[in-house]
């Protein structure tokens, strides 16, 4: 399918606050401006979560302003015992006080506290890190995670329309880089290294209608040879006519999918999921090892309902120049989530 792809900045929205070219890109060539929105300011959201993987832990680290709230949410769980812990900081009526950056290539910092909370994210062009000092119901928690930006660093940008007037969402997805660190917890120590672990940025910002249900999947590995190898899937969320979310992405560079299909049994999350690409180009199974389930905050007014499964994928991948790209029991995630807020 042709695809349309931005190779020039321009503004994300035009003066009725519509996307002025639904598409993506492989830098950042969308300017977003908050105040270009035309929509109920209450509807605004904007977010960064970054999340770290190695071959048993995960971490979350959301930075969020959704209008009506916002705050910062540190989270940790081990996908082997299910043990999970989350601490954060949350404010009420926030439209835009929490000061995210418009322009998320620009070097900046961004800062969250409140009794017993204390977090910081220092972003510049090379790298990225974020250190946290909380409390928690299993005592201190200390944390300093950095991640390194490779280069060439093509990602995904895209700028995706609703049917509803005014409603858009441009969201950018920045994985392939490799972490470090640790998490202390009371005296226990959990440590990141960069020979297996990675870390994805998902930069979002939009407004769009009440409900909305989506799929993302993404990873990274190290490939038998030293190479970074890295996918970034999804779909279901706004009007993708114009070009798919799906990309694969080796050693920096960006190489664009078709559309895919899912076969998955959504009364039983922990069957194996298979995807495939309509190019041939994306031929994988998922053996689910752990869900990372989410409930509603207000069954039927406000929340979701959401599946984040980690799993072990296998199949092969294709490159823009034709070199196969063969994956074995590579972690990585795949996510379901119907929401309403």
């Amino acid at each position: 399918m042709d695809q349309t792809e931005l190779k020039e900045r321009i503004h994300l929205l035009d003066s009725r606050g519509a996307v002025t070219v639904p598409g993506w890109a492989r830098e950042d060539n969308y300017i977003y401006s908050r105040g270009q929105v035309k929509a109920n300011p209450s509807r605004i959201k904007e977010w960064d979560f970054y999340q770290f993987e190695d071959e048993r832990y995960t971490i979350q680290v959301t930075f969020a302003d959704i209008s009506i709230a916002g705050g910062a949410i540190f989270c940790i769980f081990d996908r082997e015992t299910g043990e999970k812990l989350q601490v954060l900081s949350p404010s009420l009526l926030t439209f835009g006080r929490m000061r995210l950056p418009e322009d998320d290539s620009v070097p900046h910092i961004l800062k969250k506290s409140s009794p017993g909370f204390k977090i910081e994210l220092d972003a510049s062009a090379s790298g990225r890190q974020i250190i946290l000092d909380a409390w928690s119901p299993k005592g201190r928690i200390r944390a300093e995670l950095s991640m390194t930006v490779p280069r060439p660093n093509e990602f995904l940008e895209m700028a995706v329309p609703f049917d509803k007037p005014k409603c858009f969402y441009l969201n950018k997805k920045m994985n392939c880089m490799p972490a470090s660190g640790f998490v202390r917890i009371g005296s226990r120590m959990i440590a990141l290294n960069t020979e297996n672990a990675f870390c994805v940025l998902d930069h979002g910002r939009g407004v769009w209608p009440y409900h909305t249900q989506w799929w993302w999947g993404n990873g990274s590995t190290y490939l038998p040879d030293g190479r970074i190898f890295g996918f970034e899937i999804g779909w279901g969320f706004g009007k993708m006519d114009a070009f798919t979310e799906n990309t694969i992405f080796l050693e920096g560079r960006a190489h664009k999918l078709g559309r895919l299909t899912l076969d998955v049994d959504e009364s039983n999350y922990m069957r194996p999921w298979r995807f495939s690409s309509s190019d041939g180009r994306f031929e994988m199974t998922m053996v689910p090892k752990y869900d990372n389930k989410g409930a509603r905050i207000i069954p039927g007014l406000l929340g979701g309902i959401n599946h984040q499964v980690h799993g072990l994928w296998s199949g092969r991948a294709v490159t823009d120049d034709g070199e196969k790209i063969e994956i074995d029991r590579m972690i990585a995630f795949c996510e379901h989530c119907d929401n309403k807020w």
